[in-house]
Protein backbone atom coordinates (compact mmCIF):
# COMPACT_ATOMS: atom_id res chain seq x y z
CA UNK A 1 0.00 0.00 0.00
CA UNK A 2 1.63 3.36 -0.80
CA UNK A 3 1.75 5.87 1.42
CA UNK A 4 0.90 9.41 0.71
CA UNK A 5 3.56 12.45 2.71
CA UNK A 6 1.62 15.82 2.92
CA UNK A 7 3.46 18.95 2.28
CA UNK A 8 4.23 19.12 6.06
CA UNK A 9 5.91 15.35 6.05
CA UNK A 10 8.04 16.69 3.22
CA UNK A 11 9.59 19.36 4.73
CA UNK A 12 10.18 17.86 8.07
CA UNK A 13 11.88 15.02 6.07
CA UNK A 14 14.07 17.96 4.18
CA UNK A 15 15.17 19.44 7.43
CA UNK A 16 15.78 16.01 8.81
CA UNK A 17 18.09 15.21 5.93
CA UNK A 18 19.78 18.98 6.30
CA UNK A 19 20.91 18.19 9.78
CA UNK A 20 22.14 14.94 8.77
CA UNK A 21 24.67 16.43 6.43
CA UNK A 22 25.35 19.50 8.45
CA UNK A 23 26.26 17.34 11.09
CA UNK A 24 28.56 15.52 8.56
CA UNK A 25 30.37 18.27 7.18
CA UNK A 26 30.83 19.43 11.20
CA UNK A 27 32.09 16.30 12.14
CA UNK A 28 34.97 16.00 9.63
CA UNK A 29 35.58 19.38 9.77
CA UNK A 30 34.38 20.88 6.20
CA UNK A 31 32.62 23.35 7.99
CA UNK A 32 31.95 24.99 11.73
CA UNK A 33 28.15 24.66 12.79
CA UNK A 34 28.84 26.62 15.14
CA UNK A 35 29.62 29.87 13.30
CA UNK A 36 26.17 29.85 12.23
CA UNK A 37 24.45 29.14 15.94
CA UNK A 38 23.90 32.69 17.30
CA UNK A 39 24.97 32.48 20.93
CA UNK A 40 27.12 29.20 21.04
CA UNK A 41 28.40 28.12 23.74
CA UNK A 42 31.29 26.29 21.13
CA UNK A 43 31.54 29.30 19.34
CA UNK A 44 35.50 30.07 18.86
CA UNK A 45 37.15 33.51 19.00
CA UNK A 46 38.61 35.16 15.72
CA UNK A 47 40.81 37.20 18.90
CA UNK A 48 44.59 36.75 18.02
CA UNK A 49 47.58 38.69 20.04
CA UNK A 50 51.09 39.94 18.86
CA UNK A 51 53.40 37.82 21.45
CA UNK A 52 56.11 39.80 20.42
CA UNK A 53 54.18 42.56 22.44
CA UNK A 54 55.16 43.04 26.13
CA UNK A 55 53.36 41.35 28.28
CA UNK A 56 51.00 43.33 30.70
CA UNK A 57 49.50 41.71 33.70
CA UNK A 58 47.12 44.31 35.55
CA UNK A 59 48.24 45.84 39.10
CA UNK A 60 45.02 44.58 40.05
CA UNK A 61 42.45 42.44 38.57
CA UNK A 62 39.34 39.98 39.05
CA UNK A 63 40.34 38.02 36.27
CA UNK A 64 42.02 35.29 38.16
CA UNK A 65 38.70 34.24 39.45
CA UNK A 66 38.82 32.60 35.92
CA UNK A 67 38.36 29.22 35.66
CA UNK A 68 41.17 27.42 33.68
CA UNK A 69 39.79 24.49 31.47
CA UNK A 70 42.78 22.18 30.36
CA UNK A 71 42.63 19.19 27.85
CA UNK A 72 45.35 16.33 29.28
CA UNK A 73 44.83 12.80 27.74
CA UNK A 74 45.84 10.15 30.37
CA UNK A 75 49.60 10.18 30.34
CA UNK A 76 52.45 11.21 32.79
CA UNK A 77 53.56 14.47 31.61
CA UNK A 78 50.32 16.41 33.14
CA UNK A 79 51.14 15.37 36.50
CA UNK A 80 53.13 18.82 37.46
CA UNK A 81 49.83 20.69 36.70
CA UNK A 82 47.85 17.78 38.08
CA UNK A 83 49.85 17.51 41.73
CA UNK A 84 49.42 21.31 41.70
CA UNK A 85 45.72 20.89 41.57
CA UNK A 86 45.45 18.49 43.65
CA UNK A 87 43.47 16.43 41.22
CA UNK A 88 41.39 17.03 37.90
CA UNK A 89 39.49 19.84 40.25
CA UNK A 90 40.88 22.80 42.42
CA UNK A 91 41.85 21.40 45.87
CA UNK A 92 41.70 24.54 48.52
CA UNK A 93 44.72 23.76 49.70
CA UNK A 94 46.65 22.68 46.58
CA UNK A 95 49.28 24.99 45.04
CA UNK A 96 46.56 26.12 42.73
CA UNK A 97 43.77 27.00 45.00
CA UNK A 98 46.57 29.20 47.52
CA UNK A 99 46.81 31.47 43.89
CA UNK A 100 43.08 31.32 43.88
CA UNK A 101 43.13 29.55 40.73
CA UNK A 102 40.08 27.34 39.71
CA UNK A 103 41.48 24.64 37.68
CA UNK A 104 39.60 21.62 35.63
CA UNK A 105 41.27 19.20 33.42
CA UNK A 106 39.10 17.52 31.37
CA UNK A 107 40.47 14.22 30.04
CA UNK A 108 40.22 14.37 25.92
CA UNK A 109 42.01 11.27 24.82
CA UNK A 110 41.84 11.71 21.14
CA UNK A 111 44.11 14.30 19.49
CA UNK A 112 41.50 15.91 17.22
CA UNK A 113 39.12 16.09 19.39
CA UNK A 114 41.02 18.03 21.92
CA UNK A 115 42.01 20.53 19.01
CA UNK A 116 38.58 20.82 18.67
CA UNK A 117 37.47 21.66 22.17
CA UNK A 118 39.93 24.48 22.43
CA UNK A 119 39.00 25.93 18.73
CA UNK A 120 35.48 25.53 19.58
CA UNK A 121 35.95 26.99 23.38
CA UNK A 122 35.01 24.31 25.27
CA UNK A 123 38.53 24.37 27.07
CA UNK A 124 41.04 27.21 27.72
CA UNK A 125 44.12 25.54 27.81
CA UNK A 126 45.18 22.40 25.63
CA UNK A 127 47.98 19.86 26.68
CA UNK A 128 49.48 18.78 23.11
CA UNK A 129 52.86 17.81 21.72
CA UNK A 130 55.07 19.96 19.79
CA UNK A 131 54.68 18.25 16.66
CA UNK A 132 51.04 17.85 16.84
CA UNK A 133 50.14 21.41 17.51
CA UNK A 134 52.29 22.44 14.38
CA UNK A 135 49.53 20.52 12.21
CA UNK A 136 46.67 21.85 14.66
CA UNK A 137 48.07 25.72 14.49
CA UNK A 138 48.12 25.52 10.75
CA UNK A 139 44.98 24.59 11.09
CA UNK A 140 43.78 27.03 13.72
CA UNK A 141 44.97 29.84 11.14
CA UNK A 142 42.98 28.94 8.19
CA UNK A 143 40.09 29.50 10.33
CA UNK A 144 41.31 32.50 12.13
CA UNK A 145 41.65 30.78 15.53
CA UNK A 146 44.41 32.04 17.33
CA UNK A 147 46.30 30.48 19.91
CA UNK A 148 50.04 30.26 21.20
CA UNK A 149 52.19 27.71 22.96
CA UNK A 150 53.35 29.04 26.07
CA UNK A 151 54.74 26.39 28.50
CA UNK A 152 57.12 23.00 27.62
CA UNK A 153 55.39 20.33 30.04
CA UNK A 154 58.55 17.58 29.68
CA UNK A 155 60.46 15.31 26.76
CA UNK A 156 59.97 12.17 26.30
CA UNK A 157 62.95 10.05 27.29
CA UNK A 158 62.25 6.43 26.54
CA UNK A 159 58.71 6.47 26.67
CA UNK A 160 57.64 6.30 23.15
CA UNK A 161 59.83 4.16 20.73
CA UNK A 162 59.50 2.10 17.32
CA UNK A 163 59.65 -1.90 18.12
CA UNK A 164 60.61 -4.85 15.72
CA UNK A 165 60.24 -8.47 15.53
CA UNK A 166 63.27 -10.63 15.37
CA UNK A 167 65.78 -9.70 12.28
CA UNK A 168 64.81 -6.18 12.06
CA UNK A 169 68.05 -4.29 13.87
CA UNK A 170 67.55 -1.05 11.67
CA UNK A 171 65.02 1.80 10.25
CA UNK A 172 66.56 0.66 7.18
CA UNK A 173 65.16 -3.19 8.15
CA UNK A 174 61.59 -2.08 8.16
CA UNK A 175 61.28 -1.61 4.43
CA UNK A 176 59.00 -4.00 3.32
CA UNK A 177 57.14 -4.86 6.57
CA UNK A 178 54.01 -3.97 7.98
CA UNK A 179 54.18 -1.51 10.81
CA UNK A 180 51.22 -0.40 13.71
CA UNK A 181 50.63 3.02 15.03
CA UNK A 182 48.47 5.64 15.43
CA UNK A 183 48.30 8.17 12.80
CA UNK A 184 48.38 12.11 13.13
CA UNK A 185 50.26 11.74 16.79
CA UNK A 186 53.58 11.82 18.06
CA UNK A 187 53.67 7.93 16.92
CA UNK A 188 53.04 8.94 13.85
CA UNK A 189 55.84 11.70 13.91
CA UNK A 190 58.32 9.57 15.61
CA UNK A 191 58.00 6.93 12.67
CA UNK A 192 58.51 9.76 10.02
CA UNK A 193 61.16 11.47 10.93
CA UNK A 194 62.90 8.23 11.79
CA UNK A 195 62.36 7.11 7.91
CA UNK A 196 62.96 9.80 7.09
CA UNK A 197 66.41 9.94 9.08
CA UNK A 198 67.43 6.49 7.19
CA UNK A 199 68.72 5.38 3.96
CA UNK A 200 65.48 4.40 2.49
CA UNK A 201 64.22 5.72 -0.80
CA UNK A 202 60.71 7.86 -0.94
CA UNK A 203 59.38 4.94 -2.45
CA UNK A 204 60.31 2.19 -0.20
CA UNK A 205 59.56 5.08 2.31
CA UNK A 206 55.88 5.43 1.17
CA UNK A 207 55.66 1.73 0.81
CA UNK A 208 55.70 1.48 4.80
CA UNK A 209 52.96 3.99 5.12
CA UNK A 210 50.94 2.05 2.12
CA UNK A 211 51.19 -0.86 4.20
CA UNK A 212 50.54 -0.04 7.99
CA UNK A 213 48.16 -0.63 10.34
CA UNK A 214 46.09 2.53 11.60
CA UNK A 215 45.32 2.30 15.39
CA UNK A 216 42.82 4.73 17.20
CA UNK A 217 45.87 4.81 19.80
CA UNK A 218 48.88 4.16 21.10
CA UNK A 219 48.34 1.31 23.02
CA UNK A 220 46.90 -0.96 20.29
CA UNK A 221 50.16 -0.86 18.00
CA UNK A 222 51.53 -2.77 21.45
CA UNK A 223 49.03 -5.46 21.47
CA UNK A 224 48.79 -6.26 17.61
CA UNK A 225 52.80 -6.53 18.15
CA UNK A 226 52.72 -8.72 21.06
CA UNK A 227 50.04 -11.15 19.19
CA UNK A 228 52.31 -11.12 16.04
CA UNK A 229 49.79 -9.67 14.03
CA UNK A 230 52.43 -7.10 12.63
CA UNK A 231 56.21 -6.80 11.76
CA UNK A 232 56.60 -3.69 13.80
CA UNK A 233 54.92 -0.58 15.78
CA UNK A 234 55.14 2.45 17.25
CA UNK A 235 54.05 2.54 21.26
CA UNK A 236 54.78 4.11 24.44
CA UNK A 237 55.59 2.36 27.27
CA UNK A 238 54.53 0.57 29.73
CA UNK A 239 52.73 -1.30 26.82
CA UNK A 240 55.63 -1.31 24.42
CA UNK A 241 58.08 -2.88 26.81
CA UNK A 242 55.41 -5.48 27.87
CA UNK A 243 54.66 -6.41 23.89
CA UNK A 244 58.73 -7.38 23.33
CA UNK A 245 59.03 -9.30 26.39
CA UNK A 246 56.24 -11.10 25.08
CA UNK A 247 57.85 -11.32 21.77
CA UNK A 248 61.13 -13.96 21.31
CA UNK A 249 63.97 -12.10 19.54
CA UNK A 250 62.09 -8.71 19.32
CA UNK A 251 63.60 -5.76 20.44
CA UNK A 252 63.38 -1.44 20.25
CA UNK A 253 64.63 -0.13 17.10
CA UNK A 254 64.95 3.12 18.39
CA UNK A 255 63.29 5.15 20.74
CA UNK A 256 63.33 8.60 22.46
CA UNK A 257 66.03 7.86 24.28
CA UNK A 258 67.69 8.41 21.58
CA UNK A 259 66.01 10.62 19.57
CA UNK A 260 66.04 12.91 23.19
CA UNK A 261 64.53 15.75 21.53
CA UNK A 262 62.12 14.87 19.18
CA UNK A 263 58.91 14.59 21.40
CA UNK A 264 57.87 17.74 23.36
CA UNK A 265 54.57 18.02 25.50
CA UNK A 266 53.60 21.80 25.84
CA UNK A 267 50.53 23.54 26.75
CA UNK A 268 48.78 26.16 24.48
CA UNK A 269 46.43 28.37 24.85
CA UNK A 270 43.84 30.13 22.84
CA UNK A 271 44.69 33.87 22.44
CA UNK A 272 41.10 34.80 23.63
CA UNK A 273 41.98 33.40 27.21
CA UNK A 274 45.61 34.89 27.37
CA UNK A 275 43.94 38.33 26.32
CA UNK A 276 41.60 38.36 28.77
CA UNK A 277 43.68 36.95 31.71
CA UNK A 278 47.09 37.29 31.70
CA UNK A 279 47.66 36.80 35.16
CA UNK A 280 45.45 33.74 35.41
CA UNK A 281 47.59 32.46 32.62
CA UNK A 282 51.03 33.71 34.27
CA UNK A 283 49.55 31.86 37.72
CA UNK A 284 48.57 28.97 36.18
CA UNK A 285 52.15 28.45 34.42
CA UNK A 286 53.95 29.29 37.66
CA UNK A 287 51.98 26.76 39.70
CA UNK A 288 52.40 24.19 37.07
CA UNK A 289 56.06 24.82 37.45
CA UNK A 290 55.98 24.23 40.84
CA UNK A 291 54.32 21.18 40.55
CA UNK A 292 57.22 19.93 38.75
CA UNK A 293 59.29 21.26 41.69
CA UNK A 294 57.06 19.59 44.36
CA UNK A 295 57.83 16.01 42.07
CA UNK A 296 61.03 16.32 42.10
CA UNK A 297 61.30 17.12 45.69
CA UNK A 298 58.83 14.48 47.22
CA UNK A 299 58.24 12.51 44.39
CA UNK A 300 56.77 9.24 46.45
CA UNK A 301 53.96 11.85 47.77
CA UNK A 302 53.12 12.98 44.35
CA UNK A 303 53.40 9.35 43.22
CA UNK A 304 50.75 9.15 45.46
CA UNK A 305 48.52 12.27 44.56
CA UNK A 306 48.50 10.54 41.18
CA UNK A 307 47.55 7.57 42.24
CA UNK A 308 44.44 8.92 43.98
CA UNK A 309 43.51 10.84 40.85
CA UNK A 310 40.09 9.44 40.13
CA UNK A 311 39.31 8.26 36.02
CA UNK A 312 42.78 8.85 35.46
CA UNK A 313 43.31 5.14 36.00
CA UNK A 314 47.46 5.36 36.53
CA UNK A 315 47.94 3.51 40.20
CA UNK A 316 51.10 5.40 42.00
CA UNK A 317 53.48 2.49 41.51
CA UNK A 318 52.76 2.64 37.19
CA UNK A 319 53.00 6.34 37.31
CA UNK A 320 56.26 5.92 38.89
CA UNK A 321 57.39 3.66 36.27
CA UNK A 322 56.04 5.89 33.41
CA UNK A 323 57.73 9.14 34.69
CA UNK A 324 61.25 6.80 34.45
CA UNK A 325 60.38 7.79 30.70
CA UNK A 326 59.92 11.22 30.66
CA UNK A 327 61.81 14.40 31.77
CA UNK A 328 59.40 16.75 33.60
CA UNK A 329 60.22 20.53 32.30
CA UNK A 330 61.55 22.29 34.75
CA UNK A 331 61.98 26.21 34.48
CA UNK A 332 65.40 26.09 33.03
CA UNK A 333 64.50 23.30 30.41
CA UNK A 334 61.79 26.23 29.40
CA UNK A 335 63.94 28.69 29.12
CA UNK A 336 66.50 26.33 26.82
CA UNK A 337 63.53 24.73 24.78
CA UNK A 338 62.07 28.39 23.90
CA UNK A 339 65.47 30.26 23.85
CA UNK A 340 65.28 33.71 22.23
CA UNK A 341 63.80 35.17 18.86
CA UNK A 342 66.27 34.03 16.02
CA UNK A 343 68.27 31.25 18.27
CA UNK A 344 66.35 28.83 16.40
CA UNK A 345 65.59 26.61 19.42
CA UNK A 346 64.72 23.02 19.91
CA UNK A 347 60.79 24.62 19.79
CA UNK A 348 61.30 25.87 16.14
CA UNK A 349 63.27 22.70 14.83
CA UNK A 350 60.59 20.36 15.97
CA UNK A 351 57.79 22.60 14.38
CA UNK A 352 59.57 22.84 11.12
CA UNK A 353 60.55 18.61 10.86
CA UNK A 354 56.66 18.32 11.87
CA UNK A 355 55.18 20.52 9.46
CA UNK A 356 57.26 19.21 6.46
CA UNK A 357 55.55 15.79 7.42
CA UNK A 358 52.18 17.43 7.57
CA UNK A 359 52.61 19.34 3.97
CA UNK A 360 54.11 16.20 2.46
CA UNK A 361 50.78 14.24 3.71
CA UNK A 362 48.78 17.44 2.48
CA UNK A 363 47.18 17.69 5.60
CA UNK A 364 48.10 21.60 6.16
CA UNK A 365 48.15 23.89 3.13
CA UNK A 366 51.03 26.19 4.08
CA UNK A 367 53.67 25.98 6.08
CA UNK A 368 54.21 29.03 8.78
CA UNK A 369 57.25 30.27 11.01
CA UNK A 370 57.11 28.34 14.50
CA UNK A 371 58.16 31.68 15.96
CA UNK A 372 54.57 32.80 15.11
CA UNK A 373 53.52 30.35 17.27
CA UNK A 374 55.20 30.54 20.42
CA UNK A 375 54.77 33.18 23.57
CA UNK A 376 57.55 33.02 25.39
CA UNK A 377 56.55 35.80 27.44
CA UNK A 378 55.08 34.02 30.53
CA UNK A 379 58.36 32.24 30.66
CA UNK A 380 60.17 35.39 30.59
CA UNK A 381 58.00 36.63 33.71
CA UNK A 382 59.20 34.46 35.56
CA UNK A 383 62.56 34.54 35.46
CA UNK A 384 62.90 35.94 39.19
CA UNK A 385 61.26 33.16 40.72
CA UNK A 386 62.88 29.91 39.49
CA UNK A 387 66.32 29.01 38.97
CA UNK A 388 67.49 29.24 35.02
CA UNK A 389 70.62 26.28 36.14
CA UNK A 390 70.29 23.72 34.24
CA UNK A 391 69.48 20.49 36.11
CA UNK A 392 70.37 17.96 33.14
CA UNK A 393 73.83 16.32 33.21
CA UNK A 394 75.72 16.94 29.92
CA UNK A 395 75.57 13.85 27.82
CA UNK A 396 78.78 11.69 27.73
CA UNK A 397 79.63 10.74 24.53
CA UNK A 398 81.16 6.84 23.57
CA UNK A 399 82.33 5.19 20.43
CA UNK A 400 80.24 2.60 19.88
CA UNK A 401 81.56 -1.25 19.55
CA UNK A 402 83.28 -2.93 16.78
CA UNK A 403 80.76 -4.27 14.79
CA UNK A 404 77.83 -2.21 16.13
CA UNK A 405 74.46 -1.74 14.14
CA UNK A 406 73.74 1.87 13.19
CA UNK A 407 70.40 2.73 13.49
CA UNK A 408 70.34 4.47 10.51
CA UNK A 409 72.42 4.55 7.46
CA UNK A 410 71.95 7.83 5.16
CA UNK A 411 74.26 7.91 1.55
CA UNK A 412 74.28 11.07 0.78
CA UNK A 413 75.47 13.31 -2.45
CA UNK A 414 77.33 16.05 -0.79
CA UNK A 415 79.29 18.11 -3.46
CA UNK A 416 83.33 19.63 -3.02
CA UNK A 417 85.21 21.62 -5.18
CA UNK A 418 87.22 18.99 -7.57
CA UNK A 419 90.61 18.08 -6.11
CA UNK A 420 89.32 19.56 -2.41
CA UNK A 421 87.66 19.52 0.45
CA UNK A 422 86.22 22.75 0.24
CA UNK A 423 81.88 22.47 0.18
CA UNK A 424 79.88 23.86 -2.57
CA UNK A 425 77.22 26.43 -1.24
CA UNK A 426 74.62 24.15 -2.22
CA UNK A 427 75.77 21.01 -0.17
CA UNK A 428 75.88 23.38 3.09
CA UNK A 429 72.06 22.87 3.42
CA UNK A 430 72.41 19.50 3.12
CA UNK A 431 74.69 19.47 5.95
CA UNK A 432 72.34 21.55 7.58
CA UNK A 433 69.43 19.14 7.56
CA UNK A 434 71.49 16.50 9.00
CA UNK A 435 72.10 19.66 11.70
CA UNK A 436 68.66 19.37 12.71
CA UNK A 437 68.33 15.84 13.30
CA UNK A 438 71.08 15.34 15.18
CA UNK A 439 69.68 18.04 17.48
CA UNK A 440 66.77 16.02 17.71
CA UNK A 441 68.71 12.96 18.36
CA UNK A 442 71.19 14.17 20.30
CA UNK A 443 71.75 10.88 22.39
CA UNK A 444 73.77 9.45 18.96
CA UNK A 445 77.36 8.66 17.54
CA UNK A 446 78.05 9.64 14.29
CA UNK A 447 80.16 8.92 11.82
CA UNK A 448 81.17 10.67 8.73
CA UNK A 449 82.45 8.45 5.88
CA UNK A 450 83.53 10.01 2.22
CA UNK A 451 83.30 7.72 -0.58
CA UNK A 452 85.36 8.05 -4.30
CA UNK A 453 84.80 6.75 -7.60
CA UNK A 454 87.29 4.85 -8.76
CA UNK A 455 89.16 7.40 -10.91
CA UNK A 456 92.65 8.38 -9.85
CA UNK A 457 94.78 6.54 -7.62
CA UNK A 458 93.43 4.94 -4.69
CA UNK A 459 96.23 6.74 -1.72
CA UNK A 460 94.90 10.03 -3.20
CA UNK A 461 91.28 9.54 -3.21
CA UNK A 462 91.51 7.88 0.27
CA UNK A 463 93.21 10.85 1.73
CA UNK A 464 90.68 13.12 -0.25
CA UNK A 465 87.50 11.18 0.89
CA UNK A 466 89.49 11.91 4.33
CA UNK A 467 89.69 15.00 4.09
CA UNK A 468 86.31 15.82 2.84
CA UNK A 469 84.38 13.84 5.43
CA UNK A 470 86.46 15.79 8.00
CA UNK A 471 85.16 19.16 6.46
CA UNK A 472 81.57 17.98 7.10
CA UNK A 473 82.27 17.45 11.03
CA UNK A 474 84.35 20.72 11.04
CA UNK A 475 81.45 22.29 9.47
CA UNK A 476 78.79 20.58 12.17
CA UNK A 477 81.12 21.19 15.22
CA UNK A 478 81.88 25.34 14.14
CA UNK A 479 78.73 25.98 12.98
CA UNK A 480 76.02 24.29 15.74
CA UNK A 481 78.75 23.56 18.33
CA UNK A 482 78.15 19.41 18.17
CA UNK A 483 80.76 17.51 20.44
CA UNK A 484 83.61 16.79 18.52
CA UNK A 485 83.91 13.54 20.51
CA UNK A 486 80.33 12.61 18.83
CA UNK A 487 81.38 13.01 15.31
CA UNK A 488 83.91 10.19 13.71
CA UNK A 489 85.20 11.06 10.35
CA UNK A 490 86.58 7.57 7.92
CA UNK A 491 88.08 7.94 4.29
CA UNK A 492 86.99 5.00 2.35
CA UNK A 493 88.20 6.39 -1.47
CA UNK A 494 86.85 3.73 -3.83
CA UNK A 495 87.19 1.05 -1.74
CA UNK A 496 83.51 0.27 -0.46
CA UNK A 497 81.10 1.30 -3.79
CA UNK A 498 77.60 0.59 -3.91
CA UNK A 499 77.69 0.75 -7.93
CA UNK A 500 79.45 -0.05 -10.87
CA UNK A 501 82.42 2.16 -11.37
CA UNK A 502 82.15 1.35 -15.40
CA UNK A 503 79.44 3.97 -15.94
CA UNK A 504 78.70 7.90 -15.24
CA UNK A 505 75.56 7.01 -13.35
CA UNK A 506 77.80 4.39 -11.65
CA UNK A 507 80.56 6.48 -10.67
CA UNK A 508 78.08 9.33 -9.47
CA UNK A 509 76.66 7.61 -6.89
CA UNK A 510 79.94 6.13 -5.07
CA UNK A 511 81.08 9.31 -5.06
CA UNK A 512 78.62 10.29 -1.69
CA UNK A 513 79.05 10.45 1.90
CA UNK A 514 77.43 7.99 4.17
CA UNK A 515 76.22 9.19 7.52
CA UNK A 516 75.86 5.99 10.11
CA UNK A 517 73.84 7.14 13.35
CA UNK A 518 74.42 4.82 16.09
CA UNK A 519 72.61 4.88 19.66
CA UNK A 520 75.25 6.04 22.18
CA UNK A 521 76.63 3.71 24.14
CA UNK A 522 76.34 5.77 27.37
CA UNK A 523 72.54 5.72 26.74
Amino acid sequence: MAVKIERGGWVLIFLIGAAIVGYSLNRYGLIDVSKFVPGSKGESSGETIDASKPLLIPASSSSSDAEVRVRVNVWVGCVGGLVANGGLDTQPDSIFGKKGLKVSFKIIDDWTEGAAALATNNVDVMLTTADVYAKDYAQFKEKGFGSHAFLMVDWSRGADGVIGKQGINSIEDLAGKTVAFAPYTPSHFLLYNGLKTSGLSTEQRQEIFNKAVHTKDGIEPATLFAQEKVDAAVAWDPDMSDAVSKRAGSKKIYDTKIANRLIADILVVSDSFSAKHPDTVLKFAQGWLEGVEFIKSQPERAYNLIGTVKDFNIPSDLAKTMLGGVKLADYADNRSFMGSAGSNPDYDNILSMAQDMYRELRIIKHTFNPEDSLDRRYVEKMANNFSMASTEAPIEYKEPSKGATPIATQHRSIYFDPNSSKMSMDSRAIVDELAGTMRAYENTVVDIEGNTDSTGSRPYNIQLSHARADEVRNYLVQKYGFPAARLRTAGNGPDKPIDSNATPDGREKNRRTDIKVYANPSS
